[in-house]
């Protein structure tokens, strides 16, 4: 079941010696590489383009970065994230955190940062290493973040006390697509690194390790065996940015190995000769084809061609195979050395030869498992019974089907699961189909994978959505904001359902055949489309010097584009958007720069498709290389190709509520910003979709009448809405003392507590808080929010740290950024995570303040805080628990969480809001004498607001002394909740892990929620929704509050009526008014509207004495060839045929009538419904959107313009 490799040369350096040694005595991958540095000190090691390395720099750079780490406190065993663009320096990086005695975790610059936030926030990375300010960006958060280029000179720096790692240490986490929906990360230890660099001794010779190819991220595992088991073994290492780099790299001539997938080679075959030098090719990642084998070997330079297959939890591959060119058969052949192969059935038992089973792997390369995740390295890294035929007692299961051969050789048949490959990426298509049916509008998602047209696998996404939104630009853009570029699909298609086995499981089998059956029957037309076919010089004829010749350019490129993707219409490809975003990969366009150089008689190469990435930009670059002039894109154009806030902007208009997201949006003015907010909720009343649109108008309880005030509309309903747990608020004796004390003491104090503004009723209130919770003194604050801020930053100055929970309340935030205090984060109610973060933090020269929740208000139960605060304690911080949602009716007296889990003796401060289950107005915050003594003299929030007033001090004080002794009141709450969740859990709603008072269904679709909580409202029925960013995308919720005055009956009816609602929306089809678009007459309507509102902006302009903004705005038909311009130029407004570079701009594409008409009347309600419905497509800059929308709502208003919602008004009196 294993073998050992031939050498396939003698080694005439000891490293099979070393490196046997170094297996047998525990040593590590550094040892291995300090030996090679001190045999060969003066040795290039790596090749950066024009630069080479040798390992005494080289190695100077990585002790310096080792002693950097040690200096900013980042202990040995911690993780630290590496975010470098590829250089050398990114590899000394690499090899300095491993010297420090920690493990690297890989990070791509490139990736959306919510990737990279979860991979820094899973790990517990202590720090980051980064070489730009994007880099630094997507890595805020860290505990310390380390510039390269900033780093000390060799001679300032000192590896004094660092002993560096040990075999059992982790030397780097590599994340992977995990089926979950969330990448995974493997862990892997020194030992494992060893081990893989004694098989690569035995694997390759001294000759192939003297120009190893190394192009691929260091996010991925071959990288590993590029760089570090080539170092290891003393090789040199050739940098390429990727496989695609290749050809243009100046040392292409020293490249003698290659490790790659075969489609990369395939492809560059294409359009490439094999480099001279090369002397051997290693394949894995994908199958190996006869015909690329018979390709290669028909080149004049003939390498070896080895096969090799393993996952990254074996430590990079763990079988070989050399395929000469008289073998026939391609397996991925036996085990390396130290690793073994099983291949058992169900039972756990071997197959004989011949018979399929699932390939188990063994040894010393293997992983430790997967970070942080023990459940599922249990399920993976399993310990087989005893028996004579298993020898090993860990095994990783691979999910990977298998056979023997009778040559004794592994033939590899495919997956168990849902995993697949694509140009060497793991990929989990689970974790696809789980964000797509995370994003708003989705009702169901699968992916597959086909064939395309030249031979690369494609990835296509199949969707089932009623919602017109949902459009395949939409749904590329709200997963390339959450996954990496290789795990997008080229494709997405809707589908009325999705097929479906008799058991209503996925028919993953016909979604293939599916799929391949939809690209296979479209007509391949390209080629014959607006020349291609004809041939170089007939083309440079009909082009060049011909008015038209840039749109005859850009219709050659769409052609070939569409024939590649198998797109039937070529119009789909879009002249302006960067052909990466259109499905275009690295492999495919090395395609199509061999096509397209066939077309044109002309070579072009790849690198000029990356460097104009537009289909525009390309053929600008194509006609001007064909008349033979020197182009070049400048970086303003290719940014501008590359750069598209406003799309996302439009995306997250669309994804959660408009309002917020218009609010916070980038602008140049505040005054334009407010006229957008003004439009957007005209929009959302419209809608009925305004949160602060509903008056509760005979005042908080539990029933009352509410008021829709912008739509003139009443309802007498159950309110669901206040967090009045107790209903005190309309207490008998509550509201009596209140009255008394307007009576005695006025409506308000009319000065701040600091200055005498407090009563003998303010002085008992804190008094008997202080009692109830266990400390010996209270402080009052105007509002628990200001009680929050005035604690944290009265406390804490910028030498201090703060470390929150994740989910905490924006005043604890806010708290946190104001008093300018060092901001630490801790997972969502992880204790271990927080100690993670105090060890890194505590110190006897700062005060450490940790903030929790004790329940958090969106659902959820009680905080484990015992649990966290034993933690804070043992790294002697203090600590803040914010009990608003928890005082009053959690523990003994309605003392609260810690007091409920006997903790309160080390909480160092509470604090509650007297608006919940008060029923009063303030906040208060208890703690030793001392400590408020201290708050009294440094929080501005108590020393300069006004005090609390009477009356709402006397309710508070008179509520308090109820709970204290009413256990009746806990009872009633409590029963009631209980009672509610238990109906809707039976009903078939899903409330999330919480069991408080707040109940909250959960609903995956925003426009579904929104919907249904006006169904309530007409039903009588008071609730709110909740919805993205508050909570996670795809998991909104309504928002039930209970109350010790809320009934059971309240609670049945409300549930018939959410029954009911919900049973409506869904048989309310959304009605599509599309109307077909007559896109002569849409262009003629839409050039009018911008010769009319160019006027309008001359005269605006003219009226303006200070300095006016530059800037540029395109409108267009979808499919019409050029944008009609308008731009506003040094004071100047022209409709112009040009751009002018550096100029900010944005676009519009419109594709119906509806947003056609919008524009033409200058509504800007209308047109912004437009946007958020997708019939109005945005592309560009945020900031001269925002303008030219205040433009138009002035140009309204100066007009007379009716607006869409008067116009409606009119309609309806007329009817």
């Amino acid at each position: 079941m294993s073998s050992s490799i031939n050498k396939p040369q003698a080694q005439s350096r000891d490293v099979v010696s070393v490196e046997s040694d170094a297996v047998s005595t525990g040593g590590t991958v550094c040892d291995l590489i300090e030996i090679q540095k001190l045999k060969n000190p003066d040795q290039i090691v790596i090749v950066d383009g024009n630069q080479e390395i040798n390992f005494t720099r080289l190695m100077q750079r990585v002790n310096v970065i080792a002693g950097e780490l040690q200096s900013c406190g980042v202990l040995p065993g911690s993780l630290v994230g590496v975010c470098m663009n590829r250089s050398w320096e990114l590899i000394a990086a690499l090899l300095g955190v491993m010297r420090a005695g920690c493990a690297y975790v890989p990070l791509d610059p490139a990736y959306p940062q919510e990737r990279v936030r979860y991979m820094l926030e899973h790990s517990r990375a202590q720090a980051a290493i980064v070489d730009t300010d994007h880099a630094a960006n997507l890595c805020l958060g860290v505990s310390e973040l380390l510039w390269i280029d900033e780093l000390p000179e060799p001679a300032a720096n000192s590896l004094t006390g660092i002993a560096g790692p040990s075999a059992n240490d982790l030397a780097y986490v590599i994340y992977t697509s995990g089926s979950t929906g969330i990448p995974k990360g493997v862990a892997v230890e020194h030992s494992s690194l060893v081990a893989l660099s004694q098989s690569m001794s035995e694997l390759l010779s001294i000759e192939e390790l003297d120009g190893v190819l190394a192009a691929t991220s260091v996010c991925f595992d071959p990288s590993v065996m590029e760089i570090i088991g080539t170092l290891s073994l003393g090789g040199t290492v050739i940098l390429a940015k990727n496989i695609l780099a290749m050809p243009g790299i100046p040392s292409l001539e020293k490249v003698r190995t290659c490790i790659t997938v075969p489609s990369a080679i395939q492809a560059l075959l294409s359009v490439e000769k094999l480099p001279e030098g090369i002397r051997c090719f290693i394949f894995g990642g994908e199958v190996l084809k006869p015909s690329l084998v018979d390709q290669i070997y028909a080149c004049e330079v003939k390498p070896r061609i080895i096969n090799v297959y393993g996952p990254t939890e074996d430590t990079v591959y763990s079988t070989y195979i050399e395929i000469t060119p008289e073998r026939h058969e391609i397996t991925i052949g036996r085990s390396v050395s130290y690793s073994r192969s099983y291949i058992l059935d169900n039972a756990m038992q071997p197959v004989a030869p011949g018979e399929a089973g699932e390939l188990y792997l063994a040894g010393n390369k293997l992983a430790r498992g997967y970070l942080h995740d023990d459940a599922l390295t249990r399920a993976r890294f399993i310990e087989p019974a005893a028996s004579g035929l298993i020898t090993d007692r860990r095994l990783y299961k691979t999910g990977d089907l298998c056979r023997w051969t009778d040559s004794g050789d592994i033939e590899y048949l495919g997956r168990v699961d849902q995993q697949v490959k694509i140009r060497g990426f793991r990929i989990e298509l689970e974790e696809i189909e789980s964000i797509l049916e995370s994003m708003p509008g989705i009702d169901v998602a699968a992916t597959t994978v086909i064939d395309s047209a030249v031979g690369q696998k494609m990835l296509v996404a199949y969707i089932v959505s009623g919602d017109k939104t949902v459009t395949e630009a939409a749904v590329k853009q709200f997963l390339g904001q959450r996954l990496p570029n290789y795990m997008i699909p080229q494709f997405v298609r809707h589908l009325q359902a999705l097929p479906l086995l008799p058991n209503r499981k996925l028919d993953r089998n016909n979604l293939q055949r599916l799929g391949e059956g939809h690209f296979n029957s479209q007509v391949d037309n390209a080629a014959t489309n607006d020349g291609v076919g004809r041939s170089g010089d007939e083309l440079i004829e009909s082009l060049i010097g011909s008015p038209t010749c840039e749109v005859g350019m850009i219709s050659i490129i769409q052609g070939a584009v569409a024939s590649l993707l198998n797109h039937l219409d070529p119009q789909t490809v879009l002249p302006e958007l960067p052909l990466d975003e259109q499905g275009l990969d690295s492999l495919t366009t090395l395609e199509l720069a061999s096509r397209l150089s066939h077309y044109l008689k002309r070579t072009l190469s790849p690198q000029a498709i990356i460097d104009y990435p537009t289909p525009k930009l390309l053929a600008s670059y194509i006609l001007t290389m064909m008349s033979n002039k020197v182009a070049s894109a400048t970086s303003d154009q290719i940014a501008s190709a590359a750069k598209d806030s406003l799309a996302s902007f439009q995306s997250q208009l669309q994804a959660s509520h408009p309002t917020f997201q218009a609010a916070n949006a980038p602008a140049w003015s505040a005054s334009d910003k407010s006229k957008l907010v003004q439009v957007v909720i005209s929009m959302v009343n419209e809608q009925r979709r305004n949160p602060y649109s509903k008056v509760l108008s005979t005042g908080s309880g539990t029933r009352g009448t509410v008021t829709d005030v912008y739509n003139d509309d009443a309802q007498e309903a159950i309110i669901w809405t206040t967090n009045l747990y107790l209903g005190l608020n309309r207490d008998a004796e509550v509201i009596e003392q209140a009255s008394t004390a307007v009576k005695r003491f006025g409506t308000g104090m009319g000065t701040s507590a600091a200055a005498s503004g407090l009563t003998d009723l303010h002085l008992q209130f804190e008094t008997e808080f202080a009692d109830l919770v266990g400390k010996s003194g209270a402080c009052l604050f105007p509002t628990g929010y200001t009680a929050n801020v005035g604690v944290v930053a009265g406390l804490l100055g910028k030498d201090d740290v703060v470390v929150i929970d994740q989910l905490c309340h924006a005043s604890i935030v806010d708290g946190a950024r104001l008093c300018g205090a060092k901001i630490r984060t801790f997972k969502h109610n992880s204790a271990s995570d927080l100690g993670t973060v105090l060890e890194s933090e505590v110190s006897p020269y700062r005060t450490t303040l940790v903030v929790l929740e004790g329940v958090y208000s969106m659902g959820e139960g009680a905080a484990p805080v015992a649990e966290i605060v034993r933690t804070a304690k043992k790294y002697n911080a203090l600590v803040l628990v914010d009990e608003a949602h928890s005082f009053g009716f959690y523990g003994e007296g309605g003392a609260g969480i810690c007091a409920a889990q006997g903790i309160t003796d080390q909480v160092d401060f509470i604090m509650t809001t007297l608006s919940k289950a008060l029923g009063s107005l303030g906040g208060v915050v208890a703690a030793k004498r001392e400590y408020v003594n201290l708050l009294k003299s440094s929080a501005r929030a108590y020393i300069f607001q006004a005090s609390v007033s009477p009356a709402d001090i006397a309710a508070a004080l008179t509520a308090l002394r109820r709970l204290r002794f009413d256990d009746g009141l806990r009872e009633r709450l409590w029963d009631t909740t209980r009672y509610m969740r238990q109906k809707f859990e039976q009903a078939g709603y899903d409330l999330g892990s919480g069991d408080g008072p707040i109940v909250t269904p959960h609903f995956g679709d925003k426009d579904t929620l929104f919907a249904i909580v006006q169904a309530l409202y007409k039903r009588g029925i008071q609730t709110s929704a909740v919805t993205y960013p508050i909570v996670e995308s795809g998991r909104g919720r309504l928002r039930f509050i209970c109350s010790a005055a809320h009934t059971k009956e309240d609670v049945d009816r409300t549930l018939q009526a959410l029954i009911e609602a919900e049973r409506q929306v869904d048989s309310q089809q959304p009605v599509v008014k599309d109307e077909p678009l007559d896109i002569d007459q849409a262009i003629t309507q839409v050039e009018s509207w911008a010769s009319a509102f160019s006027q309008y902006l001359r005269k605006y302009l003219a009226r303006v004495s200070i300095e006016r903004p530059n800037l540029a705005l395109s409108v267009s038909i979808s499919g019409q060839d050029e944008p009609i311009r308008i731009l506003s130029y040094d004071g100047n407004v022209t409709l112009s045929d040009h751009t002018i570079s550096g100029v900010p701009g944005c676009s519009m594409v419109f594709t119906n009538k509806e947003s056609v008409s919008a524009l033409r009347l200058s509504d800007a309600q209308g047109l912004l419904q437009s946007v958020c419905t997708g019939s109005c497509v945005l592309n560009g800059q945020i900031e001269p959107f925002i303008w030219f929308i205040a433009r138009m709502v002035d140009w309204q208003k100066d007009s007379k313009i009716p607006t869409d919602s008067e116009r409606r008004q009119e309609q309806a009196i007329c009817l």
